[in-house]
């Protein structure tokens, strides 16, 4: 069975850019979810997470947004989501508020300017 989705994380001194190409859903959020985790030191002090390659995700993605969020907010980071907002995630995360619990910018490099 072929990969729905990929991510790839990259680090820019103590910020982690991770990139997830194509759909999050109930199959692969495990995997995906550790992958993150795994990528991600104590030295980290902010993630972007780039979800404009998303093309779909489910409840099963948002809780992993949610849940990845609440393990850096107890670790004293933070997660900031780029997203654009008139696609099919950026629907989705405003239809469950998400912007009230993290940061969503619109294009990479306003999240950039906004980690510092």
């Amino acid at each position: 069975m072929p990969d729905l989705a990929k991510l790839s994380v990259e680090t820019e001194g103590d910020v982690e850019l991770a990139r997830v190409a194509g759909e999050v859903d109930a199959s692969n959020v495990d995997n995906l979810t550790a992958q993150l985790l795994d990528a991600l030191s104590n030295q980290t002090r902010a993630v972007i997470l780039d979800l404009s390659d998303t093309s779909y995700i489910d409840s099963s993605g948002i809780s992993l947004i949610f849940d990845t969020a609440a393990r850096m907010k107890n670790r004293r980071q933070q997660l900031r989501l780029v997203v654009a907002p008139k696609s099919f995630v950026g629907e989705v995360l405003a239809a469950v508020s998400m912007a009230d619990s993290i940061p969503i910018d619109p294009e990479l490099a306003e999240a950039r300017r906004a980690v510092g």
